[in-house]
């Protein structure tokens, strides 16, 4: 049996048009081959034989073949493993570049490898009081001029120490909230972000419905994810939308029979929904992984709550600060960074009553509900507070695991590196103060006389100007009246059992201070060491957490580096894949064109027949 007249032509005619429109792929290929985000696009094809099946009685020369192939549609190229492979690795260098900045604006002023600073002030101070051990001197104006202004130099670098943190912290808060600036700061970001996936999620369904697959959209949802997985760990996961009869539930996605049994594939598409992960310990009982919802795919798309914000997304905001306190505490703020919070709210979920919608929620906490990366988790774990100051302050034992908010954190906070600058402001004060005291103390004197002029260091916000209490690094100053010159160094004898007849040495103050810059005077880390030494350690700890944190970013970011190769060539547009491509479909169209021409000369003999 000879085959239809024309059936040939058609076989031809479709391989024609199928490598008419791969190359016209390779063509859009390589036009977008430098597009940000652009995914290789692939024309998906099959053969329609199936569609006319052999009879099983029917002659064995009578065999159905060659009737072409079909053009099914065009896909992109890419593969889901690597997308959350590569989202989960871009959170962990995410966080740990995040918390780089953060430890490197602390090193500023709290690394002294290049820079005189803290320290040094310490080991200055020290040279004086040496200068002062002669008996000669340490009534010397000019002498106690120069121990004046090197402890007036080493307050000014503490103040400057403390103005720095805290214009850190601002900073820090900023990353997070950037309301009343004019940046964007994290919880706007990841808003815009959020309500831009979900707006695409539904203009990529309605044109899917369409029978457009919009791959360029999707390209921009994916790259709109890609950045929010820097923010916050993030899982996405396609689902189909359910509707009920009856009893029975069943999805879009399929076409069912009369008795409720799955018969095929609909046209109906999938959507795409976005789940924040978080772990929460607060029960006690380890790290529980949970999720919340932030973009439920198309859902509900169309609907806005009372705000105005579309149904199918969540958002998220600034917690209020819990728990109360008397007075109430103030809200998060650039003025108020310490512990901040950020309330997450899913999407609007139906409820059983018709037009009602809840919200499923959580607060973070750095210490039990926390991130596994992102930079707002290095964000917030930066603005954690520290319990240094009370654990010193207690005695006994220091648990270095207390000095963090949190065993998952990989580096101290702010409030740390500021209560061990308070703790040194405070113990030195207090001891030069009392110090100073004895020797301006008259010992022959029933009971002892001392002259109230004897306060040398104070907390300079407090008025008068020459009080020594609550000092701090930020308040840490020399008194109003060692500077007019009306308290000096107090140069009565103490050391020596002072009494009428043995009232030491002038230059007993002197020595005392001396003693004392080269004691164990500060408590570090359950030993003590000297005041120097103590910031010798905390710059050494910092330098610890910096290059340990640089290790991690190198290897996070390597891992990164290798996910997104592979994902590039997979999804990513090559100039010799696609030229070896366009040689493959420009022959495989020579080749069909060659047929039609074969078909024809064919037909042209068989027609000749008879003539």
């Amino acid at each position: 049996m000879v085959r239809a007249t024309f059936a040939g032509f058609d076989t031809a005619l479709s391989a024609l048009r199928m490598n008419q429109k791969k190359l016209d792929l390779v063509g859009h290929n390589l036009a977008n081959m430098n597009t940000e985000g652009y995914t290789r696009q692939e024309l998906k094809t099959s053969s329609i034989n199936y569609e006319n099946p052999t009879s099983f009685y029917m002659n064995s020369n009578d065999t159905n073949v060659g009737f072409g192939v079909g053009m099914d549609g065009v896909r992109q190229l890419r593969d889901q493993f690597l997308d959350k492979q590569y989202r989960t690795q871009n959170g962990r260098a995410a966080y740990t570049e995040g918390l780089g900045e953060s430890l490197k604006s602390l090193s500023l002023f709290l690394d002294e490898t290049k820079v005189d600073g803290i320290r040094a002030s310490f080991d200055n101070i020290q040279k004086s009081l040496t200068n002062m051990q002669d008996p000669s001197k340490v009534q010397d104006p000019v002498y106690e001029g120069e121990l004046m202004s090197r402890v007036q130099a080493m307050t000014t670098l503490m103040n400057s120490a403390a103005e720095s943190i805290v214009q850190a912290q601002k900073n820090e808060f900023h990353k997070i909230d950037g309301t009343g600036t004019s940046e964007n700061g994290a919880i706007q970001k990841i808003n815009s972000l959020i309500e831009g996936i979900g707006d695409l999620n539904t203009r990529i369904k309605k044109n899917q419905l369409l029978g457009s697959p919009v791959l360029e959209l999707q390209d921009e949802r994916n790259k709109k994810l890609d950045e929010l997985s820097k923010y916050v760990p993030i899982e996405t996961e396609s689902f189909s939308e359910e509707y009920t009869v009856g009893t029975e539930t069943r999805y879009r996605i399929y076409n069912y029979d009369s008795a409720g049994n799955i018969t095929g594939r609909s046209d109906w598409p999938e959507d795409l929904r976005v789940n924040l992960v978080y772990r929460d310990s607060s029960a006690g009982n380890g790290a529980e992984v949970k999720k919340i919802t932030l973009v439920n795919g198309a859902i509900d798309g169309n609907l806005q709550d009372s705000t105005g914000r579309h149904r199918n997304v969540g958002k998220v905001e600034l917690a209020t600060p819990t728990p109360a306190t008397v007075p109430p505490q103030p809200a998060y703020s650039q003025d108020n960074p310490l512990n901040t919070q950020l309330k997450f709210t899913g999407y609007s979920k139906r409820t059983a009553t018709p037009g009602t919608f809840n919200n499923d929620e959580f607060t973070t906490n750095t210490k039990n509900v926390r991130f596994a990366s992102g930079t707002v988790q290095a964000s917030l774990d930066m603005l954690s507070t520290s319990d240094v100051r009370a654990l010193v302050h207690g005695g006994g034992v220091i648990n270095l695991a207390d000095l963090k908010a949190s065993n998952e954190m990989t580096a101290y906070s702010y409030d740390y590196y500021m209560g061990k600058l308070d703790l040194l402001a405070e113990t030195f004060t207090k001891n030069m103060n009392e110090i100073n005291k004895k020797g301006n103390t008259d010992y022959t004197k029933t009971p002892p006389v001392t002259n109230p002029n004897h306060i040398l260091m104070i907390n300079k916000d407090k008025a008068g100007g020459n009080d020594p209490s609550e000092v701090t690094a930020a308040n840490i100053g020399i008194s109003r009246g060692w500077v007019n010159g009306t308290t000096h160094i107090g140069t009565r004898g103490f050391r020596n059992n002072p009494s009428t007849t043995n009232q030491g040495d002038t230059t007993d103050t002197v020595l005392e201070m001396l003693e004392q810059m080269t004691s164990p005077m500060m408590k570090m880390n359950n030993t003590k060491t000297s005041y120097a030494d103590y910031m010798n350690n905390l710059s050494t700890t910092l330098a610890t957490d910096s290059y340990s944190n640089n290790n991690s970013y190198t290897i996070n970011k390597a891992v990164l580096d290798g996910i997104n190769t592979s994902r590039d060539q997979i999804s990513g547009v090559s100039l010799d894949e696609e030229a070896a491509n366009m040689m493959t479909y420009q022959s495989s169209y020579n080749a069909a064109a060659r047929l039609m021409t074969t078909l024809n000369n064919t037909l042209e003999t068989l027609l000749s027949i008879g003539r």
